[in-house]
């Protein structure tokens, strides 16, 4: 069902034409700079700096931050597959109930560290950019759901640990395909958890997961698995099974620089004579933070590239006759994972990749805040 609400759009900063790609490319985003841990944030946003912030609802408060390993249990998966993941939630000064949640999505650096032998290739450690945007958001109030796509599958990081992804996941479309089926089992498991309000639950996912939070919001996620499986199931190592109906929705999601071709699982035509199911519109705000000097912004933005995601979108409301919820702010000189790099992001400068943080983690609290906040 498409959500009929609309919301400000976030301003389009100007920037030259970035570079095109045919197949998509994540480039590593687990480079970190020292100036990102102490990225500080106006107190307006309601403190979403790590120095404070913490959420004073009805008079309880947060009072500390708690992680626990979980495991979203094979029986929620399409694929029968188990994933671990960390849950990092509030703890509040007195009883509270239901409360909001973010499910984050990592990007292809993984969500866990390296790990020191070959036995156990990840680390039990987040990385950095995870750690500190968890505890963040459940210092904020939110229960905090962290998916490891990777780790379950025997690796940590798609650059450095090629050599460990199996068979059925060691190319692109593979991956998006097999996240597909992670999103769907992990967004049933965090609406059933006690502490959750299921009708609250936003997305925010960087790079690879940032592709993974547009593909949460389509409309037409189980269309797009049946078209993909009539058409290119033999262009994969994996079966294309359907996900259950009944997923939960999400209410706004929070993309960083994905790649927005999707590697093939949607198609990219924008054709008045192409089926519109087979184009891509988002169920609720969708707020794409992305930058001018990334070449994975080709299909995200009219003005930075092709935009065949953002005309798909304005053509399927149009057709369907719905808030075209499709917003993207696309920041001048900022590369590659500026959210985690800062100054040394991949392409860029150091001074517009580290402006290109600053705002868009302001953008990104503040849409939450204004999607689930009380």
């Amino acid at each position: 069902m498409i959500h009929a609400r609309t919301l400000a759009k976030t301003t389009m900063c100007v920037a030259v034409l970035a570079v095109g790609c045919d197949e998509e490319a994540y480039g590593p985003d687990a480079v970190e700079s020292q100036e990102w841990h102490h990225l500080e944030l106006s107190s307006e946003l309601g403190g979403g700096g790590d120095s404070g912030g913490e959420a004073d609802l009805g008079g309880a408060t947060v009072v500390g931050v708690e992680v626990l390993d979980v495991t979203i249990p094979k029986s929620l998966h399409a694929q029968g597959l188990a994933i671990p993941a960390k849950l990092v939630r509030p703890k509040w000064s007195k009883a509270v109930g239901q409360k909001p949640a973010m499910m984050v999505l990592h990007g292809s650096g993984g969500l866990l560290k390296d790990g020191k032998t070959k036995a156990a290739p990840c680390s039990e450690q987040m990385e950095s950019q995870f750690t500190a945007w968890s505890d963040r958001l459940a210092k904020l109030g939110y229960t905090v759901l962290l998916p490891s796509s990777y780790s379950a599958r025997g690796f940590c990081d798609k650059h450095s640990q090629a050599s460990k992804m199996p068979k059925t996941f060691d190319e692109n479309t593979e991956q998006i395909l097999g996240r597909i089926y992670d999103l769907d089992a992990a967004t049933r498991y965090l609406c059933d958890r006690p502490e959750v309000d299921c009708d609250r639950m936003g997305l925010l996912g960087f790079s690879q997961g940032g592709t993974m939070t547009m593909l949460g919001l389509h409309w037409q996620i189980e269309h797009a698995l049946q078209y993909f499986r009539e058409t290119k199931a033999n262009t994969v190592d994996i079966p294309v099974p359907d996900v259950k109906p009944g997923r939960p929705d999400f209410k706004v999601g929070i993309a960083y620089y994905p790649g927005c071709g999707f590697d093939g699982t949607v198609p990219l035509s924008t054709s008045t004579k192409v089926a519109v199911e087979n184009k891509y519109l988002p169920t609720a705000p969708l707020f794409i933070l992305h930058g001018s000097e990334d070449s994975l912004v080709e299909h995200c933005s009219t003005e930075h590239g092709a935009g065949s995601r953002e005309i798909q979108a304005g053509q399927v409301a149009s057709k369907q006759k719905v808030p075209n919820l499709y917003d993207i702010t696309v920041y001048p000189n900022a590369g590659h994972s500026f959210d985690s790099a800062g100054a040394k992001a991949d392409g860029g400068t150091a001074a517009g990749n580290l402006a290109a943080q600053k705002a868009a983690m302001a953008v990104a609290l503040a849409q939450i805040d204004m999607a689930l906040g009380d």
